[in-house]
């Protein structure tokens, strides 16, 4: 069994390919004008924007944009074969949970669309520069054209994530459904609260329990989106349902589980390849250089370096305790979801032989 095989059985049983952010949806004049315009910024100057964008052509179904563009691999981190999608979970859940159905797996798959397209919004607010930042050079604060360049990526960034969220917030209120909409308002809250912590901060001093801390950063940033969406998609078909309450929990501890399990994956697949032998305590949270939408994360590792004298054996070690904790509330959370959900012996064996797989990684 392999990601490819699941993803495969996935795409034949969840309504095609994974749902992703489409930008020829927006017009085929307005979407071209979007891209020649990271193209014109990424010839010009150094914007995170760019980053953000090419990662998301890279990771997007809807690749014609990337190919015709001929832009190279520089900047992702991901190297191993992917894994099931976020957005592809939702639709998941929200299909073991009801049953299988054209027109429910269509809600679940539009549900899926808006977690990416949101994803992106949040991801390009981010990427906005702080020019005030002393990480860059005086004379690069001093560069007329350097400092107008990145004011000008800094408004593109803002306005495009603002416009994402606009449309994404349409589309949540074409449900009709309020819980829905005060879930994932929620959940969008949350995640901008990751750009508070003592990771997002880089407060190096403020480390007294880095796995703990990493944990709840990973939560915030990834866990909350992914696990409220799961919860949304088990209230757009029965939104009165008598367990409503338990089976919305049940969800969302699932949707968290599995953002954090494949986030500290994909940070431990980056650190076996850059091998870490001889760790040196980083300047920074970001030092070992993992991102994660095109942008420069805090990992496990970081944090443990920064905290204290972490040898690589003692990392990887923190990494497969963390693992299969988290492992062991993964299983335990579709256990229970699969409990609460309707007979669907393909979906519900599709989500064991994912889960299974996950956890085969962790352990």
């Amino acid at each position: 069994m392999s990601w490819k095989s699941i993803i495969c059985r996935a795409e034949n049983l969840l309504g095609g390919r994974c749902p992703a952010v489409d930008f020829s949806l927006l017009g085929k004049s307005e979407s071209s004008l979007f891209i020649e315009r990271i193209r014109s910024l990424s010839s010009m100057f150094d914007h995170k924007i760019t980053s953000v964008i090419y990662t998301e052509l890279e990771n997007s179904p809807h690749d014609n944009y990337l190919t015709f563009r001929n832009w190279t691999n520089v900047f992702s981190t991901k190297k191993s074969a992917p894994r099931l999608p976020s957005s592809m979970v939702i639709p998941l859940v929200g299909q073991c949970v009801y049953g299988r159905g054209s027109n429910s797996l269509q809600l679940h798959r539009k549900m899926g669309e808006i977690f990416a397209v949101i994803n992106l919004a949040i991801a390009l607010h981010r990427s906005v520069v702080d020019l005030s930042d002393p990480h860059f050079q005086h004379h690069q604060r001093n560069n007329c054209a350097w400092v107008k360049n990145m004011e000008s990526g800094n408004k593109f960034a803002v306005l495009a994530g603002d416009i994402l969220l606009a449309n994404s917030s349409v589309e949540l209120a074409s449900f009709r459904i309020p819980k829905v909409v005060e879930l994932i308002s929620g959940a969008i809250a949350e995640a901008v609260c990751a750009e508070f912590t003592d990771l997002a901060t880089d407060s190096t001093q403020l480390l007294t329990d880095p796995s703990s801390q990493w944990l709840d950063h990973a939560k915030l940033r990834h866990g909350a989106l992914l696990g409220e969406f799961c919860a949304a998609a088990s209230l757009l078909n029965s939104p009165s349902t008598k367990n409503l309450g338990r089976i919305h929990k049940i969800a969302r501890e699932f949707g968290v589980n599995w953002a954090s399990l494949s986030r500290l994956l994909s940070e431990l697949d980056y650190i076996k390849e850059i091998k870490i032998d001889n760790p040196r305590p980083p300047k920074t949270l970001t030092s070992l250089g993992f991102t994660d939408s095109g942008l420069p994360e805090p990992t496990l590792a970081d944090t443990l370096l920064v905290a204290s004298e972490a040898t690589s054996s003692t990392i990887y070690d923190q990494y497969k305790s963390m693992a299969s904790t988290l492992a062991w509330q993964l299983g335990d959370s579709l256990w229970r979801l699969l409990e609460e959900s309707k007979p669907n012996s393909d979906v519900h064996s599709l989500a064991k032989d994912s889960v299974d797989l996950l956890v085969k990684e962790a352990c």
